[in-house]
C-alpha cells in the first residue's frame, strides 16, 4: 500500500523555536549532521598504518616525523571523544539548557580543531611520504579510501564554518542554482558519505537536474539535502544493493527536489510522525534530521511531501519557490567556488587520465590469473588484442574462484565486466575480498568503474554465495566507453544497451563456469526489465533466468 502525505502545521508551537532552546536545537541539529567520528577513525587508522609501513620498509627519518603527527592527532581526537561523551551525557540526563549548549559548542570546537589539523597541508604529509613506499604497501593501496575520508572531513569543516558565520551574522541570504549546488555538493562530499556508510552497496544517481535560482541560506539548504540522503541510505541499510535517485524538476512556480530510495519504506504512522512538530527536543540526541529539514523548507517558503510503500521504497519531495527570470549567468562568478571542495581534494579526470596506460595491463591482474603478454608495438590495434585476450578467459570461473580464495572475515569477490554486442569480452577485472581492505570498484578499475557493469559475489546468512550486479553508473561515460556517436545518445538507447548487456553478461558468466542457479540481486531491475515478473518482483533470482531473457535484436526477430 502506498502512503502519501504532505507536511502540515501543528497547532501547538514547539518550545525550541526561540530563546535559548532555539540555540540548543541549532547545536543539536549541527552535531546530528556532522557524522564525523567514523571518518576521523578511518583517517587515524590510515596514518597508523602508514607509520607502520614506514617502519617496515625502514624509512626512518620520514617515520619519525610522521609519528609525531600521528601523536598530535591522537591527542586531539581524545579530547574530541571526551567532549562528545560529556555532551551526550548532558543531553540524556536532561541537564539545564545552558549546560547542554556549552558542552555542545565545546564538542563542535573540538571537531573543528581536529579538522583544522588534518586539513593543514603541513600535517601528515601523506602525499610526500607515500612516494617512498612501494605499491604493495597497505597504505598505498588504501590511499583512495583515505582521500574519500578527507573529502568528507572537508565538508564537515565547511559546515562548522558556515554555522559559526550564521551565529555571527544571522539572516544572511544569497542566490544560488539548485542544480549546480546539488551536483557539486554530491560530487565533493555526499558521494563519499554514501559509499562509506553503505559500504558501496548503495548507488547514488543524479537524474534530471533542472536549473533554478533559489534565494536563502545556502549552507542550510545543503544540510537539508544531506539529511534526505542520510534518510535514504539508512532506509537501505539492510539491503544487499540499492539505488538512491536525486532529481530537480521545474513544476510551475516551484522547483521540486526529489530523493527516491528503494529501501524498506514507511508506514502512514511513521510519515505522520516525521511531518509533525515535536513539542520539545529535550533529551533528544538522534532522529533530529527531519525536524531540521522541515524548519529549513519552511524558511525557504516551500512544502514537503512523502510518498512511501512499505517494502518498496520512499520518495521525498521538497518544492521550493525559485526566482523566475534569473539564471546562472546572473550569479556572482566570484562566489561560485566558495562552496566547492578545494581543487587539491577533488577527484578529477586528470587523476585517472595518467592511469589509462597502466590500467590496460592492470585490468587483467585478477585473482591468480596471469596477465597477458604486452601487445607488441607492431600490432595496429591494441584494444582488439585486449579483447581477444579477455575473450579467452573463463570469467565466470575466475569470479567464483576469487570468492573462494578470499581471506576476508566476510568472504567475497568484486569484479567489473563489459561485453560487446557481438558477445566479446572487452573488459574484465576481478579481485577477492582482502582481510584488511574493503576494496571498491573505483579501486579495482579507476578508469572504467562508472562505465561498466559492476558485480560482487558474497555470502548470505546461510553462507551460500550470491551475486550482486549493478549497471553502469554514468550514462555519459558508458556511451564514451562504447564509442556511441553523440547524435545517437539518449536515455532510451542507454536503457536498451544496458539491458542487453546484462543479458549478455549473464550468458557469458554461465558459459565460462559460473553456476547457472546462483542467486542474483540486480540493482535497478525494474528500470531495465519490465518482464518477466520474476526479475523485478522477487529477489534474488537465478542467474540463468536473466540469461534466458531475449535481447532487443532477438525480440525483433
Amino acid at each position: 500500500m502506498t502512503t502519501s502525505q504532505r507536511s502540515v502545521s501543528s497547532p501547538a508551537v514547539p518550545d525550541y523555536t526561540e530563546g535559548i532552546k532555539k540555540d540548543v536545537a541549532e547545536i543539536k541539529f549541527l552535531i546530528h549532521d556532522l557524522r564525523v567520528e567514523g571518518f576521523i577513525n578511518e583517517i587515524l587508522h590510515y596514518h597508523v598504518t602508514l607509520n607502520t609501513d614506514l617502519e617496515i620498509y625502514n624509512i626512518v627519518q620520514a617515520q619519525i616525523l610522521h609519528a609525531a603527527d600521528v601523536q598530535e592527532l591522537k591527542a586531539k581526537f581524545s579530547v574530541m571523544r571526551k567532549a562528545l561523551q560529556s555532551y551526550s551525557n548532558a543531553v540524556m540526563s536532561f541537564s539545564p539548557d545552558r549546560t547542554v549548549l556549552l558542552l555542545g559548542r565545546r564538542y563542535v570546537d573540538a571537531i573543528h580543531q581536529v579538522c583544522e589539523l588534518i586539513l593543514n597541508p603541513l600535517w601528515g604529509r601523506s602525499d610526500q611520504v607515500l612516494s617512498f613506499l612501494p605499491d604493495e604497501a597497505r597504505s598505498v593501496r588504501w590511499r583512495r579510501r583515505y582521500r574519500n575520508s578527507i573529502r568528507w572531513l572537508y565538508g564537515v569543516h565547511f559546515r562548522i564554518e558556515a554555522f559559526l558565520e550564521e551565529q555571527e551574522k544571522p539572516g544572511i541570504r544569497e542566490e544560488f542554482d539548485i542544480a549546480e549546488d546539488i551536483r557539486n555538493f554530491t560530487t565533493d562530499v555526499v558521494m563519499g558519505y554514501v559509499v562509506e556508510k553503505s559500504e558501496a552497496r548503495v548507488e547514488l544517481q543524479l537524474h534530471q537536474l533542472d536549473a533554478a535560482i533559489l534565494i536563502g541560506r545556502r549552507p542550510r539548504f545543503r544540510r537539508t539535502y544531506f539529511n534526505l540522503i542520510m534518510n535514504g541510505v539508512d532506509a537501505m541499510s539492510g539491503r544487499k544493493a540499492g539505488v538512491l535517485a536525486v532529481s530537480t524538476c521545474i513544476e510551475g512556480d516551484r522547483v521540486a527536489l526529489r530523493v527516491r530510495d528503494d529501501g524498506v519504506g514507511m508506514t502512514a504512522d511513521k510519515i505522520q510522525q516525521l511531518l509533525s512538530d515535536r513539542p520539545t527536543l529535550d533529551g533528544e540526541l538522534h532522529s533530529l534530521g527531519f525536524v531540521f529539514v522541515r524548519q529549513t523548507v519552511a524558511e525557504f517558503g516551500g512544502d514537503l511531501a512523502i510518498e512511501s510503500t512499505v517494502g518498496k521504497g520512499t520518495t521525498i519531495t521538497v518544492r521550493l519557490p525559485y526566482l523566475p527570470g534569473r539564471t546562472v549567468a546572473h550569479l556572482d562568478p566570484t562566489r561560485q567556488d566558495k562552496y566547492r571542495l578545494p581543487p587539491r581534494f577533488r577527484s578529477s579526470p586528470e587523476e585517472t587520465a595518467g592511469l589509462k596506460s597502466l590500467m590496460d595491463d592492470a585490468l587483467f591482474a585478477d585473482a591468480g590469473a596471469p596477465a597477458p603478454r604486452p601487445v607488441k608495438p607492431a600490432q595496429p590495434d591494441a584494444s582488439r588484442a585486449r579483447q581477444s585476450s579477455n575473450q579467452q578467459r573463463p570469467c565466470g570461473k575466475l569470479v567464483f574462484e576469487a570468492y573462494q580464495k578470499s581471506q576476508a572475515q566476510f568472504p567475497g569477490s568484486i569484479f567489473g565486466i563489459a561485453v560487446t554486442e557481438n558477445d566479446r569480452v572487452e573488459m574484465f577485472t576481478v579481485k577477492p575480498y582482502e582481510r584488511d581492505w574493503n576494496i571498491s570498484h573505483e579501486d579495482l578499475s579507476p578508469t572504467y568503474f562508472q562505465a561498466t557493469h559492476r558485480g560482487r559475489i558474497e555470502e548470505d546468512e546461510l553462507k551460500k554465495p550470491f551475486v550482486i550486479l549493478k549497471p553502469p553508473q554514468s550514462m555519459q561515460e558508458y556511451f564514451e566507453f562504447k564509442e556511441v556517436p553523440e547524435a545517437d545518445r539518449g536515455p532510451e538507447l542507454f536503457t536498451r544497451m544496458v539491458r542487453d548487456e546484462c543479458i549478455r553478461i549473464a550468458r557469458k558468466l554461465i558459459a565460462t563456469g559460473l553456476e547457472p542457479m546462483i542467486p542474483v540481486h540486480l540493482a535497478s531491475a525494474s528500470r531495465y526489465f519490465t518482464a518477466p515478473a520474476e526479475l523485478i518482483g522477487s529477489e534474488p533470482f537465478p542467474l540463468e533466468l536473466m540469461a534466458r531473457q531475449k535481447l532487443s535484436i532477438e525480440e525483433v526477430a
